[in-house]
């Protein structure tokens, strides 16, 4: 929803007239539906979160689960709206799709996300940053069922990533860690956690360790915040993220680095083979270059 939502959910707001809120905060009060359009119920198990983004008739103070399980017996069954809604989604998924095939001067990033969300193995985990890779994610990242994501949600803290990532793969070793994470993001925190993942992926059962990096030399979110939301001109000196050698960083740390900078090369970009158990090299996936953005993937993959 809002800014990090889709033309559906949109709609889905602006049509309905009965709301329940589980356990959201959402920032964006505008995307709401309209004041008196709908009447709403609010679930959360903080009670100063009720009602502060909308006016809500029954406050549920308790936890999401539970509460919905004892809601769940009195409703009572209805003939809801599901066509209009899956109308809705198919008119999302068909702009997606052109926004995908979008041409642009370097490499789209909705085309890479997309493309990395069809290679995403079943037993993944995913850890997403904080930023512009957030509006992609949720919009182009299709996760395979009990695939969990890490994000930092509310605390908006950029470069969580890979701090996000090392602690889901030390948690579960054997399963493969994708992040996504912006280059600001790299450059806060992210590029020194991989000196830890260089040191520690041995240990792990299965050492896949993917790094998405879209790198555009801008910190785009607040960049854009700065002019949509605050009506100033963009200050180049904050916003700029000097170039860095992705790729040839993950090779000095004996992972292996692939650049890519073409729409073709996107498809192969993604790991395709699961390594073996005790590799004696760690290579690192880097990758690409996109529309305002540049990928790098690092991944543990077999020695030559």
């Amino acid at each position: 929803m809002g800014h990090l939502g889709t033309t559906a959910s949109t709609d889905l707001m602006a049509g309905c007239d009965t709301l329940l809120i589980v356990g959201s905060n959402d920032p964006w009060a505008e995307f709401y539906p309209a004041p008196g359009q709908a009447r709403a119920v609010q679930i959360d198990i903080t009670a100063r979160n009720i009602g502060a983004k909308y006016p809500v008739e029954v406050a549920l103070v308790g936890d999401a689960a539970d509460t919905l399980d004892g809601l769940l017996p009195l409703l009572p069954e209805r003939q809801g709206w599901r066509s209009e809604v899956e109308g809705f989604v198919q008119t999302w998924q068909e702009a997606a799709e052109q926004h995908i095939q979008q041409e642009t001067d370097s490499l789209n990033p909705q085309r890479v996300v997309q493309e990395l969300s069809t290679h995403l193995p079943t037993d993944a985990q995913v850890s997403v940053d904080v930023g512009s890779v957030v509006y992609w994610y949720t919009r182009y990242v299709q996760l395979p069922s009990g695939v969990p994501a890490h994000l930092s949600s509310t605390l908006a803290s950029m470069g969580s990533a890979m701090p996000y990532g090392i602690a889901a793969k030390l948690l579960h070793p054997d399963r493969p860690l994708v992040a996504l994470a912006g280059d600001g993001a790299m450059q806060m925190n992210g590029l020194s956690e991989f000196i830890t993942v260089a040191a520690r992926w041995r240990d792990w059962a299965d050492p896949r360790f993917v790094v998405l990096v879209l790198n555009n030399g801008d910190l785009s979110e607040v960049s854009w915040e700065q002019r949509e939301m605050e009506g100033d001109p963009r200050f180049p000196t904050s916003q700029e993220v000097p170039a860095f050698p992705y790729a040839e960083y993950a090779e000095l740390l004996g992972l292996n680095g692939i650049r890519v900078d073409d729409e073709s090369q996107v498809a192969d970009a993604p790991p395709r083979r699961r390594p073996p158990a005790r590799a004696t090299r760690s290579r690192g996936v880097i990758a690409p270059r996109i529309a305002a953005v540049a990928i790098s993937a690092f991944v543990p993959l077999d020695s030559d």
